[in-house]
């Protein structure tokens, strides 16, 4: 089926955005809880937001459990869409290299995640399935983001402050790593790394405006709004 350009591409860039607005933490939350997490705690239907339903050990269980598929629908959304890059190529006449559909992919699987159409477009933040895509794009950048995110977490306790602080030691690793090549060989993905951290901290911004007042809610405190 010889679809053409530019229609091949959006056609799988659409799927990967429906994909990426597969709210998991919402859906575990009204199953298990019968709680809708767009009326709890931050609004949002990450996996922190959906792990403050839960105490103790139950809560870092659902945390993971939730940032694991938030984390696949961003891996699956870059990996999956290499391939059919080159199927849309052979069979539906795309126009675009592989590399940048890739790209193009990833970013609406993030997209999605964070305005999700099944919810009226309100997500998550984008961190997790953010990180699924680094992970197929730039997998070396993506272990210094996790490490930077570590360490800002275990000295400051925000959780927030981690996943930005991770989001922007990614590109800037990327960058660093490759050298000039990164605006050359490797421009898409060092835009994209650059534009997802952009994105990922402005939905972040009421955190940090919380984080300068000295009310943000460190990770172990008590949520009064739950």
């Amino acid at each position: 089926m010889h679809i053409g350009a530019p229609w091949a591409e959006i056609l799988i860039v659409l799927a990967a955005y429906l994909v990426g607005g597969i709210p998991f933490g919402w859906i575990l939350a009204k199953t298990f809880k019968g709680v809708d997490l767009r009326a709890v705690g931050s609004g949002t239907t990450g996996a922190t937001n959906c792990s403050r339903l839960w105490k103790g050990t139950a809560s870092f269980v659902m945390f993971l459990v939730v940032f694991v598929l938030d984390y696949g629908k961003g891996l699956f959304g870059a990996l999956v869409s290499l391939d059919m890059a080159a199927w849309i190529g052979q069979r539906m006449g795309s126009t675009t290299d592989e590399l940048t559909l890739q790209t193009a992919c990833g970013m609406a699987a993030i997209l999605g995640h964070m305005f999700t159409p099944y919810l009226r477009f309100r997500g998550g933040k984008g961190v997790a399935t953010a990180f699924g895509v680094v992970t197929a794009l730039a997998p070396l950048s993506m272990l210094w983001g996790l490490g930077a995110w570590g360490l800002l977490v275990g000295f400051t306790k925000y959780m927030s402050l981690g996943s930005m602080g991770a989001m922007v030691a990614i590109p800037l690793h990327h960058w660093l790593w490759r050298g000039e090549d990164a605006w050359k060989t490797y421009i898409t993905v060092t835009v994209f790394l650059f534009l997802s951290a952009g994105v990922v901290v402005w939905r972040h911004r009421a955190n940090i405006l919380r984080i300068l007042a000295g009310n943000e809610r460190r990770v172990g405190e008590a949520d009064q709004s739950l």
